[in-house]
């Protein structure tokens, strides 16, 4: 039925570009916050953008004219609504997909088991959220292009947290048993059982995953309509300002 209903969605919106289809990347990381906007590669800041209108390259500030500020501007205010709106996405499935999962374990099992489970979720989502931060008004997306972020919501989220949801359920049923074992209750749970819960947490992730990657199908047009013209005004930006050429931040992947 999910199946169908995507197929229906992409029938309907058919005029829409997938992300798949979008060559349009983010060649270098960017972090926004309430006051800057930094450009990063491997991690060290070479371009920063304070206030939307003071600019600096490799920690020089650059002088600019009144025109120049305008467009400096316009790209800021431009990357402030975006990237926060994309880094949303993929955290949102994360997110959900853990909240799930953590609130499974909630309450069961010794404070030691609690502690190994919750090593577990965090290891092992270090890796994804190391591509995608949100903090309260911090937002940071690492280098990727659009398909990039539709291929981690379809093929890299999903089965990861398929695989995490299995591990740590079967533990945590584990636990459970094993408390019960030494309690006056005579209840057993049998395997059976447990794989139906298995199921219905999976279930319960995927159909939220599901829903974030279709949000993302209905805005890939929008998304990549929004970098093309981003690249348009980051290129106005290094015509005039040449030092900005060495840092494409948007850019068309061949």
């Amino acid at each position: 039925m999910k199946r169908y209903y995507f197929l229906l969605l992409m029938l309907c919106h058919g005029s829409l570009l997938s992300a798949a289809e979008c060559e349009m990347a983010f060649a270098h990381g960017i972090l926004i916050a309430p006051d800057h906007i930094r450009i990063l590669q491997n991690n060290r800041t070479h371009v920063q953008i304070n206030n939307d209108q003071q600019l600096f390259i490799r920690g020089e500030l650059i002088s600019l004219t009144a025109e120049d500020v305008v467009l400096l501007q316009q790209y800021s205010r431009d990357l402030r609504k975006f990237v926060p709106e994309i880094v949303s996405i993929a955290v949102d499935g994360v997110e959900l997909g853990l909240s799930s999962i953590e609130a499974m374990f909630t309450g069961i099992g010794s404070k030691s088991q609690q502690a190994e489970w919750r090593e577990l979720v965090r290891e092992t989502t270090f890796q994804w959220m190391s591509r995608f931060v949100r903090t309260n008004e911090h937002f940071y997306l690492a280098p990727q292009s659009l398909n990039e972020l539709d291929y981690f919501l379809h093929g890299e989220l999903k089965p990861q947290l398929d695989s995490l949801a299995r591990h740590t359920v079967g533990a945590v049923w584990g636990a459970l048993r094993d408390a019960l074992r030494h309690s006056d209750s005579n209840f057993e749970r049998s395997d059976n059982q447990e794989w139906q819960s298995v199921g219905h947490l999976v279930d319960k992730i995927n159909l939220g995953l599901d829903a974030k990657a279709v949000e993302l199908e209905e805005k890939s047009a929008l998304f990549c309509q929004r970098m093309q013209e981003l690249d348009e005004v980051e290129q106005q930006l290094q015509q005039r300002l040449p030092a900005l050429k060495d840092y494409d931040v948007v850019m068309q992947k061949d």
